[in-house]
């Protein structure tokens, strides 16, 4: 029997009610999940060590998410990056594609329920 490798996973996301809804539907057996509540904690965390995925929130305490994705690029260029977002904005979607991100998630009513299978159509991609 193989030994299943988990998907490591930064979150970064201030708001503390969606990291705790997001890590209920991140299985841990699945996911491997860091949290870094700031874009100074993100980019402390993607210098230290590779992630498969990030899932980047747009408004962030000291940045915003379009201003940190090529810096996120930078160092993780492989990873797939989710752009988080509330802000359901077609040109936002857009200009977040463009510079870098795999895909554009809209912090829609139960979002946080499909997030694993879009984490998984991401990788397939």
């Amino acid at each position: 029997m193989g030994v299943k490798v988990k998907l490591s996973v930064l979150m970064v996301e201030d708001n503390s009610d969606h990291v705790d809804l997001c890590r209920e539907h991140l299985s841990a057996d699945e996911f491997e999940l860091t949290v870094a509540r700031s874009g100074a904690e993100a980019l402390s965390s993607i210098k230290k060590r590779p992630f498969d995925v990030i899932l980047l929130d747009y408004l962030l305490p000291d940045t915003n998410g379009m201003d940190l994705l090529p810096r996120i690029r930078e160092f993780q260029p492989n990873a797939v990056i989710l752009f988080v977002s509330a802000v359901d904005d077609a040109d936002l979607s857009y200009q977040a594609i463009r510079s870098g991100a795999t895909d554009y998630v809209i912090k829609g009513f139960g979002y946080f329920r499909t997030l694993p299978q879009r984490i998984r159509e991401s990788l397939e991609d």
